[in-house]
């Protein structure tokens, strides 16, 4: 089977892992806890990636390209991002069905989804043109999957009280990156020995990545209490360096 491919597969169904950390939980009086612990792991570690990974590798492969085009690509795609992630959060100020917190898992879970499909492209790709490039962001990849599904599966099974629904939720979502590999499989196959292409993907990804952190969690973690938000920040910025030194 085809690395990327692979790769892209372990990344996804990591998200599954967040199901046995909600499942733990014994009370209703935890959700706010874990779940801004999680969010701002998840908050720091998407900056972190997009700023020190991504853009960094993206104007590395695009330097021969010009300024007006990369910065038309960034501008077109920001603006793309920005429309989908505001449509998302307006949806999810409406009270219906189980409400705000249903309500957070689903939008979660749409947005991690569309999130997830350009990261199993942008894991795919790169590893099959380079494969330790391809490990480490692969790796920063399974790391931040993690917080991905509990942000997920919490709302949803505090508020339904139902794991199926809750592992249904998770499972859409982690099927966005293996998804985005044979997306690029098979449909950008004739691109994939394309430098330059390898270069907008990485720009895509950290726009979405920073436009998620900055649009959809930080909104969320702000006013919550702020030793669990320095925890969550402390964790994730530990996981990130460790990252760093390993691969």
């Amino acid at each position: 089977m085809n690395k990327g491919l692979i790769l892209s597969i372990i990344a996804g169904f990591t998200t599954l892992s967040g199901l046995l950390f909600t499942f733990n939980i014994k009370s209703n009086k935890n959700i706010d806890k874990y779940l801004t612990i999680s969010l701002s792991m998840s908050f720091i570690m998407l900056i972190l990636i997009s700023l020190l990974d991504l853009f960094p590798e993206s104007l590395k492969i695009l330097q021969n390209k010009p300024f007006l085009d990369v910065f038309l690509y960034i501008m077109v795609n920001y603006t793309i991002i920005y429309i989908f992630l505001k449509i998302s959060h307006k949806m999810s100020k409406n009270k219906v069905e189980k409400g705000k917190l249903y309500f957070l898992g689903v939008i979660s879970m749409i947005s991690l989804l569309l999130h997830n499909i350009p990261e199993g492209i942008i894991s795919c790709i790169t590893t099959n043109y380079n494969l330790n490039l391809g490990l480490k962001i692969t790796t920063s990849i399974i790391i931040h999957n993690i917080p991905e599904g509990i942000l997920i599966a919490l709302p949803i099974y505090f508020s339904t009280k139902s794991r199926k629904r809750a592992s249904i939720y998770v499972f859409i979502a982690a099927i966005g990156e293996p998804l985005g590999a044979f997306f690029s499989l098979f449909l950008l196959k004739n691109k994939i020995n394309d430098v330059s292409y390898i270069g907008y993907i990485f720009i895509s990804v950290a726009l979405l990545m920073i436009l998620i952190a900055v649009e959809e969690i930080f909104p969320k973690i702000k006013d919550k209490n702020k030793k669990y938000i320095t925890v969550g920040l402390s964790i994730g910025l530990i996981i990130f360096l460790i990252n760093k030194l390993i691969i």
